[in-house]
């Protein structure tokens, strides 16, 4: 009969279990650290795609402050708020830019998913680059 041996196992299940440990700290500053490069690529479609009229939609894009956990992981969520100067919500003005007004000839420019796309390996990047620190400072 065949033997089957593994070498090293044991470190790697001592190397999950110290990961499965993570603080909450490390995953929020890894959450940040995306979130802070998805904002300037979601400002940056804004100006690009000429979508910035007054300037609030630009100025409005930010996350929504608060990180939520639903057993899953957690999340953070990045968008248009506040209310405009003429009482319209930030939100809607950034909606109506997805995905257009046909009616009132305002053509989809999808500007929110052109900006997540276009950065998500640079998000990925800074939230590497934090997950590395804590790999590093905890010898894994």
């Amino acid at each position: 009969m065949a033997a089957v041996e593994v070498d090293g196992l044991d470190s790697l299940i001592d190397d999950f279990e110290k990961l499965s440990k993570m603080p909450d700290e490390v995953i929020e500053d890894m959450l940040n650290a995306e979130a802070d490069v998805v904002i300037e690529a979601q400002k940056g479609c804004i100006v690009e795609q000429g979508l910035k009229d007054t300037g609030q939609l630009e100025k409005s894009i930010a996350r929504s402050g608060k990180i939520k956990s639903d057993g899953m992981g957690k999340s953070l969520d990045i968008y248009p708020q506040g209310t405009r100067s003429d009482g319209v919500r930030n939100a809607e003005v950034g909606f109506i830019h997805e995905y257009g007004a046909p009616k009132k000839g305002i053509a989809a420019s999808n500007w929110m998913k052109k900006a997540n796309e276009s950065c998500k390996e640079e998000a990925a990047k800074a939230a590497e680059e934090i997950y590395h620190k804590f790999l590093d400072e905890n010898n894994l």
